[in-house]
């Protein structure tokens, strides 16, 4: 029940109240006005009969004045006592009736009022369990998005480890190079997808992956020195760790330098088979 239709019923209840308590106090002046009018009447009966003249015979005149002041009394005295006691019967009747009214009306506007404060409650609990759900709503919005992304993430994780191994290698040009490039700078920008691990970098266990330990990785000075597989985050969400081989910082710079040092030699071979065609 809504709080107009409450306050409606309350209205409607003190109307009839107010009503049968004005009809009660209408029909007391009624009943007094009629009793006031019966007592004149009687009065004026009486009047009448002492003023009545006299007959020739004196006995007759005394009994005929006896006889009216007999039935005078008895018609201004009986009939309005008996007038007067049902008047007061009918004012019992009515006070009773009204206090009975007044009872059941007060009975009926407790039961709106109590229905009133049931129905605020409901409403408050009502606004208080739909603020809960827009704040949880509100909160889990971004997890939302980042779950999305992350999906989506990986989806092309594949494509962007051709991109990356393409890359190493060289092969990374033209109009490929240029599409695979803006893609990973949109997801960057975007999305916040960034990928990492490159050899050199401290090893972390929360980001990276450990396959293998390099001979004479020892200690705590712990470095990748291999990239097995590059690792994905999400803003601060690691989507996929890192694969890596782990080694110390003075393995790693003789593994560069190792790996410099082949280069060269390699380069020295492919050079001598031309030397030996020119002589």
């Amino acid at each position: 029940m809504s709080e107009d239709k409450l306050n409606q019923a309350a209205r409607k209840a003190y109307a009839e109240v107010q009503k049968e308590s004005d009809e009660a106090r209408e029909h007391k002046e009624q009943a007094d006005q009629s009793k006031k009018g019966k007592k004149d009447k009687g009065k004026a009966g009486k009047s009448d009969a002492e003023l009545k003249p006299e007959t020739s015979v004196e006995d007759s005149s005394e009994t005929s004045s006896e006889g009216a002041e007999e039935n005078t009394e008895t018609t201004g005295v009986s009939q309005p006592a008996s007038e007067e006691a049902s008047t007061d019967q009918l004012e019992d009747e009515l006070a009773q009736a009204q206090e009975k009214r007044i009872a059941e009306l007060k009975d009926e506007l407790a039961k709106v009022k109590d229905e009133l404060a049931r129905a605020h409650a409901d409403l408050y609990n009502l606004q208080q369990e739909y603020n809960a759900y827009a704040r949880r709503t509100k909160a889990e919005v971004p997890l939302q998005q980042e779950a999305g992304v992350a999906s989506v993430v990986n989806a092309l994780m594949g494509v962007l480890d051709d991109i990356e191994l393409a890359r190493v290698h060289d092969d990374l040009k033209g109009s490929f190079g240029a599409v695979a490039t803006k893609l990973e700078q949109t997801l960057e920008t975007n999305f916040k997808v960034k990928r990492y691990g490159a050899k050199g970098d401290a090893f972390d266990p929360n980001l990276h992956q450990a396959i293998q330990m390099s001979e004479g990785a020892e200690g705590d000075n712990h470095v990748i020195d291999q990239v097995a597989q590059p690792g994905y985050l999400v803003g601060e969400r690691v989507l996929r760790p890192a694969m890596v081989i782990v080694g110390t910082a003075t393995s790693a710079e003789k593994g560069s330098a190792e790996a410099k040092s082949g280069e060269a030699a390699s380069e020295g071979d492919s050079s001598t088979p031309d030397e030996s065609d020119n002589q």
